[in-house]
């Protein structure tokens, strides 16, 4: 029971579902700041809109990590660092990664293909602090995982997956807690339960197997979407997130993946608690908690806000874990 125990907070410090429809009430920091170390990338998937920018292609400074950081030790905040693009390809990354912690970020996430995940860059993640891992696989088998992400870069990546899991294991090491995340499209549904057991053997005592809800980013990607609430509540990212691009454009989350309406710039030397008390984001809220969704951005067409309340990701081994104890039940 203690290791079901620890996979569930695994999942959850990160991507945490909450009573949707929920109480609304603003965070004084935000909780949860996504972070876009670059956005460049080695892969080209179908669910991604980055093939769409306009927005230019760069990487983040350190000296603007290292202000995000030091703002962020002072607040009970969660840094992912990852949005639209790879971080393994900023060379400064795990140099990065400790700062935070050193600075005293409460917790550190990061998100990657894996495609890089090997040698030098493996062992220094085993090492910088990192609180939570998430190794994007996307499929099964060759076939299904370049038509996900448009690369054949299969074999290799399943191969950095599982040898960075075993050096984590052997070292006894518990952190990273690390998810194997799926997209949860009709292929992967289709073939879960034997993704899962595949991945079960690899996984450390807390790490588990992650699905995802594809979203639109606004009305970027073709995606069915899922139910919604009746009426549709405030967005529940505007009032505890937000995104901080490359460049440190600030925007309110994904939906905004080209930065076409921005809260703020920290280029502009003004800082995030600045920014998320601001006029614009205020105005925004107020727009929200009204019902007037078209006042507020892109908010007014988003399709996004159904995923706000974190029941989009899902912790697939104990549902696998939920089903045999169903079935064993059911047996006696």
């Amino acid at each position: 029971m203690e290791e079901t125990r620890g996979v569930r907070r695994g999942a959850r410090w990160y991507h945490a579902p909450v009573p949707s429809p929920a109480p609304i009430s603003l965070a004084p920091f935000p909780r949860r700041i996504n972070v876009e170390p670059t956005n460049h990338c080695n892969q080209r998937c179908r669910l991604c809109p980055r093939l769409g920018f306009t927005r230019p292609l760069g990487f983040m400074s350190s000296a603007l990590f290292e202000r995000i950081a030091d703002e962020c030790a002072g607040h009970d905040t969660a840094l992912w660092l990852h949005f639209l693009g790879e971080p393994l390809l900023h060379r400064e990354l795990v140099p990065m990664l400790r700062y935070a912690k050193a600075a005293g970020v409460a917790r550190v996430g990061l998100s990657t293909n894996g495609v890089a995940l090997r040698g030098a860059v493996a062992d220094a993640l085993l090492t910088a602090g990192l609180d939570r891992l998430e190794c994007s696989i996307d499929a099964g088998d060759r076939a299904g995982y370049r038509a996900a992400r448009g690369r054949d870069h299969w074999e290799r990546v399943v191969r950095n997956v599982q040898d960075f899991l075993r050096a984590k294991r052997e070292r006894g090491l518990a952190a990273p807690v690390t998810s194997i995340q799926f997209m949860r499209t009709p292929e992967v549904e289709a073939q879960l339960g034997a993704l899962v057991e595949a991945w079960r053997p690899h996984l450390g005592p807390r790490d588990f197997v992650m699905t995802i809800d594809p979203a639109p980013f606004g009305d970027a990607i073709d995606v069915e979407p899922r139910a919604p609430h009746a009426p549709r509540p405030p967005c529940a990212w505007l009032f505890s997130s937000l995104m901080i691009l490359q460049d440190g454009a600030v925007t309110m989350c994904g939906a905004d993946w080209d930065a076409h309406a921005p809260l703020g710039h920290l280029g502009d030397g003004g800082t995030i608690a600045q920014i998320w008390r601001g006029a614009e984001a205020e105005r925004r809220r107020r727009a929200h908690l009204a019902g007037r969704f078209e006042e507020a951005g892109p908010c007014g067409s988003c399709r996004d806000w159904r995923l706000a309340d974190g029941s989009g990701y899902r912790n697939a081994l104990e549902e696998s874990d939920a089903r045999r104890g169903a079935a064993a039940g059911a047996a006696r």
